[in-house]
């Protein structure tokens, strides 16, 4: 009996011990996209007991040392630490992480990992760009990736993807600074990438050195954007249903002063120019009273034609998962953009649909089949199928800029028996805009992109331990049918007030034209593309060895053009000792029918080096919380086949037309003319690229940065020779001469840490580029500072603005221009030669090219629980913008507040304008004379993303949804911009009006679910 009460004494006494010790927890792992799979769970501070997360990622652990917390890993995941509560249960959400050392990273035709690579990449992960509202892939990079610089001219739908340049720009040949663009292998086009659905992709990297971009021969030299697409996982199926819609506005809305404002001006710059006054005083009071809204109408048309907001839709629809056997990726996506022109297609009754809007569908299914032991199979289909319209008149922002077109005071909405108007006091008299957008139809083009790719690998190591060889045969097709719906001038009407008449528009009749449709077809490419490759990885003890030989060969055809053909060869071998020493040499040779036989082909060298010094012994003693400190380097050739003009610059050109005289009669045959010359030793443009780096992990990866530094000579470029006199009479083709040297540096930056359950990330990145021309060939100049030599790509010439002429003894004492009148108060220029004229020979380089040289991001992440929030700064600077024509003179443009503060007798000092003139020619005028008082130097700073987000806990979860969530995204949220004198975006195009689609900024509302 003794024995059986001290038996059961220490049962009680233990039993709680061991209850605790051994305490079962249960829960889930997962990202903002579903189930993590494989993810490693261990008891904090017993790392050998430990489970993997399941398919669905659910696990099951017992702790056996009593604690109450967990460690979570996962490659390309921030670690974390987890409590568990009383409930035994818990829900774990890994937020990506930007610089685990393991993380694989696509490179060139391959890949590598972080802490062996050797070049310049710069990656992104597909759910970080998922999360901005925008339907085109080169919207989401800038301020994200360190080396990136865009700008997005328009917000138009379905042509709002933003220009972006790799490293800034080198090349004098306009087309030459592109990007090239390859799709899991496949080369891409700019028009082809934006229509890619962002659902789709998996990562993107960026190709910045000679080391990275050399076995792309002569199309490397712009850098390359590699993306790789989503594929399927072993696993169950899993469904992810993803649907979001947003309201559009636009980043920044003209304001134009109304008819009282305009009417007083266009008196003052009248009577400026000892013209008569166009207004009576009667006119312009019955304008400030609106007393007369016929008579003297006052119509702001910016706001009459386009609602403050539109919007925007997009549903995208995910299966992925497999078996040992067949694993695959299947998504199906929609999205739908529509425009800001309000709808004037109910009064004509025709249902017709005038406004800009964009429609894509598309689908991708991506197959990877284990089809024996060794071979393993891949067969991707990809289509897309946009839509895009646009209303069948002028440019409407053009229109609406345009005071020679319309005025606030021109024509009244509609008359008064509610018929159109027309703008009667124009020269070109044309109806006003909301009836063309009603009754003039629309132009309509749909655009469809088919992609088919298959391709076989055979693992080789029974043979040869590592080796393996591949091919892949792909297909791509673009082409596109438009469709023109477009009738006559309609009627339209001048309603006189003090009458009460109504006089027909003498420019249409009175009766309605009938519709005319017509049908044409821009686009129909076609590619084939064959790829081989020899693939070697092994590894002996401490060494790695890699080894790649490549066959590349492409031909595509086009309807606007003769057909093309590319192929290339390369060789890439890399030697890696203890993640220590690291060596890799890459070689490509390629050609392209472009340039003459025997110049046709070339060799392009790269090497790149690195020395991770973390991993001496005696620097892992004196800095063991340095996990990565790694010094590397890269030299290399590449090059680019991209020429303007004739496809075949090395034959001589010979065009039918042209009419010749003979005979007594001077009788006129038509014949053959001699075009431009050929050269017969064109080849492509040269870059030799250095590239200088260090790379830095610390405390755990919680803090790491990469600092770059690269210098590029860009040679032989093709530029047409500015010394061959006009006199020879006849064109030339360029020729390989010009020289351009690039140099910058790239940082980027990122920490991570947590408070508590606060996870946090910054990541600041710093791009900047500066170019100088050092040699295109000029034709001689007069004066040094005319030239364009050593001066920056696309750098502005002008005058230099010294102030206004202040009064008739200033006129006379101070160098002036030859042609028209001057006057007090018009824009005074600064002679540069000192012969008492301004013109030609007084221009010089002012300001700086309208591309940044310096941009910047700076991104802010935090989660906490279920809830998590991301938010991207990204800024511009160092780069200079002008606006001209209807952008911003007076007569052209419609009246501003700022020519509320032009130059009067009695506002000398003050004035932000010059005085006002009807002379579109005049000093005044930054089209005929561009300065510096039109060209400013600008900067700006966005909130370019934002998301907020929250993860619903799965035991709220219904039937068998396994992943919901609930988040707010926006884009182009706010700006801060330093130019006031342009009523303008900070992306709009330098040296232009301005007057493309406003960029939109967009706020949406999402639902993420999984099954």
């Amino acid at each position: 009996m003794r024995k059986i009460f001290l038996k059961l004494l220490f049962c009680l006494l233990v039993l709680p011990v061991s209850v605790t010790a051994q305490q079962q927890v249960t829960g889930v792992v997962k990202d903002q996209n579903g189930p993590i799979s494989n993810a490693s769970v261990y008891e904090n501070g017993n790392v050998k007991n430990g489970v993997r997360s399941d398919e669905d990622g659910r696990f099951k652990l017992t702790l056996k040392q009593g604690g109450d917390s967990l460690t979570v890993t996962s490659v390309g995941y921030v670690q974390q630490g987890v409590r568990v509560g009383s409930s035994g249960y818990v829900e774990v959400i890994m937020q990506p992480s930007t610089n685990d050392l393991n993380d694989v990273i696509v490179s060139g035709y391959g890949t590598t990992q972080r802490i062996t690579n050797t070049g310049s990449i710069s990656t992104i992960k597909g759910d970080v760009i998922r999360s901005v509202p925008t339907a085109n892939v080169q919207n989401t990079l800038s301020g994200r990736l360190p080396g990136i610089f865009t700008q997005q001219r328009s917000g138009q739908p379905g042509k709002d993807a933003a220009d972006y340049y790799i490293r800034g720009v080198s090349s004098l040949n306009p087309a030459g600074n592109q990007p090239l663009i390859i799709v899991d292998d496949i080369e891409y086009t700019y028009d082809q990438l934006q229509q890619i659905n962002v659902n789709e992709i998996e990562s993107i990297s960026i190709l910045k050195d000679a080391a990275t971009t050399a076995i792309y021969g002569i199309k490397g030299a712009n850098g390359v954007l590699v993306v790789t697409t989503r594929r399927g996982k072993l696993g169950r199926p899993q469904i992810n249903v993803r649907t979001e819609a947003g309201v559009q506005v636009p980043t920044n809305v003209p304001n134009y002063l109304n008819a009282y404002n305009s009417a007083l001006l266009v008196n003052e710059a009248r009577q400026n120019d000892g013209l008569t006054p166009l207004f009576t005083q009667n006119d312009i009071d019955l304008f400030k009273t609106g007393e007369d809204p016929y008579g003297h109408p006052d119509v702001n048309w910016y706001n009459a034609i386009f609602k403050k907001n539109s919007m925007q839709a997009n549903t995208n629809v995910d299966i992925s998962g497999g078996t040992e056997a067949v694993k695959y990726f299947a998504s199906f996506g929609a999205f739908t953009q529509n425009g800001s022109i309000k709808d004037f297609s109910s009064k004509n009754g025709d249902g017709l649909n005038t406004n800009y809007f964009f429609r894509r569908f598309d689908f991708r299914t991506n197959l990877d089949i284990q089809a024996t032991r060794n071979l393993s199979m891949r067969i991707d289909l990809t289509g897309r199928f946009g839509m895009v319209n646009e209303p069948n008149t002028d440019n409407i922002m053009g229109e609406i800029y345009d005071f020679t077109r319309s005025t606030p005071y021109g024509a009244p909405f509609v008359n008064p028996d509610g018929s159109y108007a027309y703008m009667y006091n124009t020269v070109s008299m044309l109806p006003t805009l909301n009836e063309r957008l009603a009754l003039l139809g629309y132009s309509r083009v749909k655009r469809n992109d088919l992609n088919i790719l298959f391709g076989a690998k055979e693992n080789l190591s029974d043979l040869v331990k590592g080796l393996s060889i591949s091919g892949q045969i792909a297909y791509a097709s673009t082409w596109d049918v438009g469709r023109k719906l477009l009738r006559g001038m309609p009627p339209s009407y001048h309603y006189d007030a003090a009458s009460k008449t109504y006089t027909l528009n003498p420019n249409s009749g009175y009766n309605m034209p009938t519709y005319a449709l017509s049908a044409f077809n821009s686009i129909s490419n076609k590619q084939v593309n064959l790829q081989g490759f020899l693939n070697y990885d092994r590894t002996f003890g401490n060494s790695q060895v890699k080894g790649l030989v490549l066959f590349n060969q492409t031909s595509s055809s086009s309807m606007a053009s003769t057909p093309s053909n590319f192929r290339g060869y390369g060789i890439s071998a890399g030697y890696y000792y203890k993640q220590k020493y690291l060596l890799d040499l890459k070689l490509g040779y390629n050609g392209s029918d472009r340039f003459k036989t025997e110049h046709r082909f070339g060799l392009f060298p790269a090497v790149s080096a690195g020395w991770n010094l973390a991993e001496e012994p005696f620097f892992k003693q004196a800095f063991p919380f340095i996990k990565l400190f790694k010094f590397r380097a890269s030299y290399g050739l590449v090059g680019s086949d991209v020429v303007g003009g004739n496809q075949y610059i090395y034959r001589q050109v010979y065009n039918r037309g042209g009419s010749y005289s003979f005979g007594e009669n001077n009788s006129v045959a038509s014949g053959i003319q001699e075009g431009a010359l050929g050269n017969e030793s064109v080849t492509w443009e040269k870059k030799k690229s250095q590239n200088y780096a260090l790379d830095v992990n610390l405390w755990d990866n919680h803090v790491s940065f990469t600092i770059e530094r690269f210098y590029d000579n860009r040679y032989d470029q093709l530029v047409y020779p500015g010394s061959i006199s006009a006199i020879l009479g006849i064109g030339t083709a360029p020729v390989n001469i010009g020289i351009v040297h690039n140099q910058g540096w790239d940082l980027q930056f990122n920490f991570q840490g947590k408070i508590g359950e606060l996870q946090y990330a910054i990541m600041p990145v710093i791009s900047l580029a500066n170019n100088k021309v050092i040699y295109k060939d000029e034709a001689f100049q007069r004066y040094p500072w005319l030239f364009e030599t050593g001066h920056p790509i696309g750098q502005p010439f002008g005058y230099t603005w010294i102030g206004f002429y202040k009064n008739q003894a200033d006129i006379d004492s101070s160098a002036r221009p030859n042609v028209g009148s001057i006057h007090p108060g018009d824009l005074k220029y600064k002679d540069l030669n000192g012969d008492g004229t301004i013109d030609e020979s007084d221009m010089s380089a002012i300001g700086r090219p309208n591309l940044p040289s310096t941009n910047i991001g700076l991104t802010l992440n935090a989660q906490y629980k279920g809830f998590n929030v991301s938010v991207l700064f990204q800024g511009a600077f160092n780069y200079s913008l002008a606006l001209k024509g209807t952008g911003i003179e007076p007569f052209q443009s419609q009246f501003q507040p700022v020519h509320l503060y032009r130059w009067t007798p009695d506002n000398p000092d003050d004035a932000l304008f010059p005085r006002l003139t009807t002379d579109p020619g005049s000093v005044n005028s930054p089209t005929a004379y561009m300065s510096d008082f039109w060209l400013k130097n600008a900067h700006y700073i966005r909130l370019k993303s934002v998301e907020l987000g929250y993860q619903v806990p799965t035991k709220w979860l219904p039937l068998k949804i396994n992943n919901a969530r609930l988040y707010f995204s926006a884009y182009n949220l706010f700006t801060w911009f330093n130019i006031k004198i342009y009523q303008q975006d900070p992306e709009v195009e330098s040296n232009s009006v301005g007057d493309s689609y406003l960029n939109q900024r967009v706020m949406n509302l999402g639902l993420q679910i999984g099954f």
